[in-house]
């Protein structure tokens, strides 16, 4: 197995790159019946332990690398740090499921703190559901701006 693996890996000078599948960026592929991402694999046949609650983090940023030098664990927090600092996090307009722009989203709590709009009417006229425009004045939604 752990030759399978390698053969899908083009090794250059800095990232080591899958060639095999890749989904949203990352490469996967199986281990066992199981589907996993090949960076997680590659650490694991490289010898490493990742510890209960953490995750395989990229270090050189590179979504599709399998070198296990550019790897480390982590906690899903720091992850999460990693991609507001690289510009790489999908929320707000980024998300791929957003209908809202950040300005209309200010509009909403503009709008609704004003009190002459319901919650309904706003979901009507910007084309998304009660319970969106709901998450939004409640900052669960869009917490960012």
């Amino acid at each position: 197995m752990a030759e399978r693996f390698w053969e899908n890996v083009n090794m250059t000078e800095t990232c080591w790159l899958w060639t095999g599948t890749i989904r949203q960026g990352y490469g996967t592929t199986y281990y066992g019946r199981a589907k996993i991402q090949a960076h997680r694999l590659s650490w694991i046949l490289c010898g490493n332990d990742i510890p209960e609650g953490h995750i395989i983090r990229h270090k050189c940023r590179n979504k599709n690398c399998v070198n296990p030098e550019h790897l480390e664990t982590g906690t899903h927090a720091e992850n999460q740090a990693d991609r507001l600092r690289d510009g790489t996090s999908t929320r707000g307009i980024k998300h791929p499921q957003a209908k809202l722009t950040e300005e209309q989203v200010r509009a909403i709590r503009t709008i609704y703190s004003a009190g002459n709009i319901s919650q309904e009417r706003l979901a009507k006229e910007y084309g998304v559901s009660r319970e969106t425009i709901s998450h939004i004045v409640q900052r669960r939604l869009w917490s960012h701006i």
